[in-house]
């Protein structure tokens, strides 16, 4: 019966190896000065990401929230997480965040707003992060059509971490929109969403041999000196 049992549970294990399900799906994608990794199947209503420059950005086309008629309020939420990484010669001091969408209200009784955070933790100290909450540049107040643009955002800085090589950004998104009586309607989307790190240029620390010739350079100088002080004849 054991034996049974275990060649079930390796059948189980081989199929979901075939299937690519225990592993997951890991995308990097190169900039400028940093890397980014993530799983391209759990981007969730971000929908695919690109990369320009340092951006990486994402086009959603299903990220939304309506209410209509009376029916109170309506959440859509998603979250994704994305490693990201410093090129050799670089470290990571600020992380920003931009989001872009448009909304429409009808009638006094509707709402709409947009919120959420970002978390970046140290990969190489994972109890030390940082958080910054998403918030619109304006109140999302515009009564009637067409639909009005509306814009979010957040930042991070980064410097109180010492020549950061590669951290962990969670985005927690979050869109509500709500109605209270039958004659209206909120509705909300997101159609862009960018990160982007800033990365700073690393001092290289010089060797132990090239502190010793620098010493030895030192060294010499000093000797040249003091000999052409006693070298150096005296004016009568």
């Amino acid at each position: 019966m054991k034996q049974l049992k275990t060649v079930a549970a390796s059948a189980v294990v081989i199929g979901q190896l075939l299937s690519g399900s225990v592993f997951a799906a890991s995308v990097t994608l190169s900039g400028d000065t940093v890397d980014y990794t993530f799983d391209d199947t759990l981007l969730g209503l971000f929908g695919p990401a690109s990369l320009s420059g340092d951006t990486l950005y994402f086009t959603p086309v299903t990220f939304q929230a309506e209410s209509l008629n009376g029916d109170g309020y309506s959440l859509t939420n998603s979250t994704m997480n994305i490693q990201v990484s410093a090129q050799e010669g670089w470290a990571l001091s600020n992380m920003s965040l931009i989001e872009k969408g448009d909304y429409m209200l009808l009638g006094g009784a509707s709402t709409a707003d947009v919120a959420g955070q970002m978390r970046v933790r140290d990969l190489s100290a994972v109890l030390d992060d940082m958080t910054a909450s998403i918030q619109t540049t304006a109140v999302l107040d515009h009564i009637g059509l067409p639909t009005t643009n509306w814009e979010a955002g957040a930042v991070i800085d980064l410097s109180a971490w010492t020549d950061t090589q590669a951290v962990n950004v969670t985005v927690q998104n979050l869109l509500l929109a709500s109605t209270r009586d039958a004659s209206s309607l909120a509705f909300l989307d997101k159609k862009f969403v960018g990160l982007t790190p800033t990365a700073i240029p690393i001092s290289p620390v010089p060797e132990a041999h090239t502190y010793g010739l620098m010493l030895a350079g030192l060294g010499l100088i000093g000797w040249k000196i003091k000999r052409r002080r006693f070298t150096t004849p005296h004016s009568s």
